[in-house]
């Protein structure tokens, strides 16, 4: 059945950076790893030098992904695909379940957190004027005088 890195039906020189950069290195035309965010599109090879000096060669990209670093301000997520072939993903269908409801939590998070920020700020006044040193520019910005004393107050201690 199934290991530990992941089900039995991915090549074995998949379940390894080690593996996978041996493997690439013998026959760099065969074989390959990408890596592809699932928001901007936005792809290109993987480093495995990079990943086997950070992380060690018995390192798993199978059901893993990362924080896009493709395009700026990208909120999507990497994931890894392997070339047997044709490119093929590099994750179970079992694993993309989980990352579909992290996802949706993520997404519920951040609205409930906008709708509170906008709560906050509804009848305050906008005030472009630089915060002292030490202090957040944004809470500056939406504080009444009497906060901006309390903030001043708490940043000197």
């Amino acid at each position: 059945m199934g290991s530990r890195r992941g089900p039995a039906f991915f090549p074995a020189w998949t379940q390894t950076v080690g593996s996978m950069k041996a493997t690439r290195d013998a026959k760099p035309d065969h074989f390959g790893v990408r890596v592809s965010c699932d928001t901007c599109r936005q792809g290109r090879d993987v480093d495995l030098d990079a990943i086997i000096a950070r992380k060690g060669p018995d390192f798993s990209l199978v059901n893993r992904r990362s924080r896009c670093r493709f395009t700026p301000g990208c909120r999507g997520s990497n994931r890894f695909f392997f070339q047997h072939g044709v490119m093929r993903p590099l994750w179970t269908q079992e694993q993309v379940e989980i990352w579909m409801r992290a996802d949706a939590a993520r997404r519920s998070a951040e609205k409930l957190g906008r709708e509170k920020v906008v709560a906050l700020l509804r009848g305050r006044d906008f005030r472009l004027d630089p915060p002292p040193r030490g202090i957040d520019q944004l809470l500056w910005a939406v504080c009444t005088d009497e906060e901006r004393w309390e903030l001043i107050r708490r940043a000197r201690g």
